[in-house]
């Protein structure tokens, strides 16, 4: 796609510092009952276990892709699980920090966020999560090839605690000398990724920032088309989403939780078919220290206190 490789060298420097870190590691909405509890180290095995993902899409798209896990995930550990929705990033956050939710779907902002205020334990991340990259998109008749050339334009993040739709993105702009809330026009949170791609599409913005799996397969869906806003750039590769529960949880459960996710195999159709849903090809077990180097970015953009 077009101008990918000018955002590699620019945010060259940014890809060298992940690089290292790499090196060193390698209003709440319905819950759905499918008939995955918390329980303390010594308590009786749990009732059920409720489940959180990141709000990252409409409603209807977060149930679409996260159902089928969550009953795949009941068959195995034998634990009844309960999808629960919410309306926010923060929401999500308060819920687990307030020990409502068992097991989350987390982007690595807010993982790290809760692991240092709640010490959330991580168990497994899709494969391509270790180098995870966001896309630059904006309306397919704009002639620009790079985002700095949107000098005094309008831009658009997604959540403010989101790692791919604002953490990253800001970093690297960081890396480039670059303050978005001075170098842009207006910047505006839109929440979420599908509602970034809409308001470049719309004309609402003229660039916007978001995860590029969640943009693929908005194209492949039909949900937005490529003649009405196309990739402009893609970001260097960081560390991002990771499924992790309360420390908490009984580790015979963690391990089980675990290892469904990993015996998730794409020989398998059934299998396949959730594993399309969740946009990956497998997963793989992660640790805390997977997580160091985004740490010190989070330090970094949490002190510049500008957004």
């Amino acid at each position: 796609m077009s101008g990918r490789s000018g955002g590699q060298q620019t945010f060259s420097d940014g890809l060298r510092f992940l690089a290292m870190g790499a090196a060193l590691t390698l209003a709440v909405a319905p819950i759905f009952f499918f008939g995955c509890g918390r329980q303390l180290p010594i308590a009786p095995a749990p009732q059920s276990l409720h489940i959180g993902v990141l709000p990252d899409e409409s409603q209807s798209m977060l149930e679409k892709r996260y159902l089928p896990l969550v009953a795949y995930l009941e068959r195995s550990t034998g634990v009844a699980c309960q999808l629960v929705l919410h309306d926010s990033y923060e929401q999500l956050q308060t819920a687990f920090e307030n020990g409502d939710l068992d097991l989350a779907w987390l982007g690595g902002y807010t993982f790290v966020k809760l692991d240092r205020s709640h010490q959330a334990f991580p168990l497994v991340s899709r494969d391509r999560d270790m180098r995870f990259t966001s896309y630059y998109l904006t309306r397919a008749d704009e002639t620009a090839t790079q985002w700095q050339e949107f000098r005094g334009k309008r831009f658009a993040f997604g959540s403010r605690l989101s790692t791919s739709g604002h953490l990253m993105p800001r970093f690297f702009m960081l890396e480039a000398g670059i303050q978005p809330e001075s170098f842009f026009s207006a910047v505006i949170y839109t929440g979420a990724h599908d509602a970034t791609a809409k308001v470049v599409r719309d004309g609402v913005v003229d660039l916007g920032v978001a995860n590029g799996p969640i943009i693929e397969s908005m194209f492949a869906s039909g949900r937005i088309r490529k003649n009405e806003i196309r990739i402009l750039q893609e970001t260097p590769p960081y560390v991002d989403y990771v499924w992790a529960c309360q420390s908490s949880l009984p580790a015979p459960l963690r391990t089980q939780l675990r290892d469904a996710f990993l015996n998730l195999s794409e020989a398998d159709p059934q299998h396949a078919e959730i594993l399309d849903s969740l946009l990956a090809e497998y997963f793989i077990p992660v640790h805390r220290d997977d997580f160091d180097a985004l740490q010190t970015i989070v330090d970094r953009i949490d002190a510049e206190g500008t957004h």
